[in-house]
């Protein structure tokens, strides 16, 4: 699995950067860019190889896959700052966050004909908006089980099948602000202050998927 370009080094004269929000948001932005390039079949096959590699990451825990790891870590448009990158024998939190937003974005590209990392829309309020288009009455227990769950492993599992049913009706969201979320939801609340900024998250996520459905309803 590699990218279709060379990681910018534009980051490069700041070790200590903040970078997951940005390679997110450019590796997914370029893998789509070439997935849906129908004048160039060599570059719509690699993308559309690198998506279905992805979703087969997603499959098992990162930790039983040193090379998705590797995969996922050489795939980022910038690297990761140096003080994101792990140091010992477990994913850092930021490595873990992409490596969980890469593959959740090849379970939502799969099948698709448009983009669906859409910038500056939150994934909350993209449920939000589907919430209140739909017939269905279990998309926000979902989505309220998904904001409920102490387990980690529990929302990641609400979380990809909320994107099943995004992508059913085509609903994109901003990658990159998702994954940086996602650094903040599976980072461990060994203090006050790391609880809190879990809580933030959450309540953010609430706020979004709120207004994201009377937004929906009123336009």
């Amino acid at each position: 699995m590699t990218p279709s370009s060379n990681p910018s080094t534009t980051y490069q004269s700041d070790t200590n950067t903040p970078r997951l929000r940005a390679a997110v948001s450019n590796s997914v932005n370029a893998l789509q860019g070439d997935f849906l390039q129908p004048n160039n079949r060599v570059t719509q096959a690699r993308a559309r190889a690198v998506l279905a590699q992805l979703r087969k990451y997603g499959s098992l825990p990162l930790a039983d896959q040193p090379l998705a790891l590797e995969e996922i870590l050489l795939l980022l448009q910038p690297s990761l700052s140096e003080w994101e990158v792990g140091r010992g024998d477990k994913p850092s939190p930021s490595e873990l966050a992409a490596f969980h937003a890469l593959t959740t974005f090849g379970v939502h590209m799969q099948g698709t004909t448009v983009p669906m990392h859409t910038p500056d829309r939150s994934f909350a309020s993209s449920c939000g908006h589907f919430y209140a288009q739909s017939e269905s009455k279990s998309t926000k227990p979902r989505f309220d089980a998904m904001m409920a769950t102490n387990d980690d492993t529990a929302r990641l599992v609400h979380i990809r099948s909320l994107v099943t049913l995004l992508r059913g009706i085509a609903k994109g969201f901003d990658y990159g602000l998702f994954a940086q979320d996602l650094r903040v939801l599976l980072s461990p609340t060994l203090s006050q202050d790391q609880h809190h900024r879990r809580q933030s998250v959450l309540l953010r996520w609430g706020r979004d998927f709120a207004t994201g459905a009377y937004t929906s309803t009123s336009s």
